[in-house]
Order: structure tokens, then sequence, then C-alpha cells
């Protein structure tokens, strides 16, 4: 397995995390694997990759305190205030999704379930990596360019405010 076979499960990873945001009151999501390791991502940039990090270290030991009480965890909902964190376990790791508080529900179960098996053999491959490759910086999403907006001219007799005319 090589650094290039890793970059393409994980891009193949990052376009099913988009297609989530579909679902109205979706922050964004994120992957990561069994042993901890963050693998993808589609979050605000605020959402930094150290944070993802500790956040998935502490949900792999919630899933693995589960496992010790001879439960399995599914699915798990975490709420913090105004947003929710939606953990659905995968074979190989969790996909994890952070949305405000008045998503809902029934259809962010199914777009996860949908995204979860998309996601399946991509994350099952970086799982099967090893240490030294997976630990490769993912590389930062291209931002898009900015859209220039032309001035706007007021009519004779108008004013304009932030960009648009006003009587």
């Amino acid at each position: 397995m090589t650094g290039a076979d890793l970059r393409v499960a994980r891009q193949q990873m990052r376009v099913s995390l988009v297609t989530l945001k579909d679902v109205y009151g979706i922050t964004g999501s994120f992957v990561f694997t069994r042993g901890g390791d963050l693998v993808a991502r589609e979050l605000p940039s605020m959402f930094d990759d150290a944070t993802l990090g500790e956040a998935s270290s502490r949900l792999t030991r919630l899933h693995e305190t589960f496992a010790a009480a001879g439960d399995e965890m599914d699915v798990a909902v975490l709420r913090f205030r105004d947003h929710k964190l939606y953990v659905k376990s995968l074979p190989a790791g969790a996909l994890c999704i952070i949305s405000d508080g008045a998503v809902n529900m029934p259809a962010l179960r199914m777009a996860a379930s949908l995204v979860g098996r998309r996601i399946t053999p991509a994350l099952d491959t970086l799982a099967s990596a090893p240490a030294g490759l997976l630990a490769e910086p993912e590389p930062p999403p291209a931002a898009p360019p900015p859209e220039a907006r032309p001035h706007a001219l007021a009519p004779p007799g108008m004013r304009i405010f932030r960009g648009r005319p006003v009587e």
C-alpha cells in the first residue's frame, strides 16, 4: 500500500462527507479509525486537527467502554447545549457528524447510514495501513476563489448601502 493509495481513499471519503451537508442543520463531519487516528474531515476551519484527534481518541475509549461492559455501540448522540455529535460505529472506525440541535434526526440517521456504507471500503483501507503512512498530514482543502462583485452605481437620487441602492 502506497501513500498515493491512502490519498485516494481519503479523497473518496471527503467526497462522501460533503454530501452530508445536504441535510439542513449539519455543520460537518469527520472519520477516525479504531486506533483513534483522524483520517478524513469536512468541517469549518475552526475545528482544528488536534482537537478532532483528541475527540477521536476519547470517542474510541467510549466505544471500548461499551465493549468492556458487553454492549455494542452502534450509534451514540452526544448533546452539547444547542449542538449534537452523532457517532456511527463502522467496522474499522467511526463516522462523526456535528449538527445543530434542531436537525431532523430521521434525515440525519438516513444520511449517516448511506455515507457510512459508502466510506467503509476506504476506511478499511486506511485502518489497515502502516502507522507511518497514516501519519502523513492530510493536505488542506483548497479554498474557493473569492468572487469579485462589481460596485453598483446608484441612479440619481438614490444612495448605496452595503452595495445595494436605498431610497
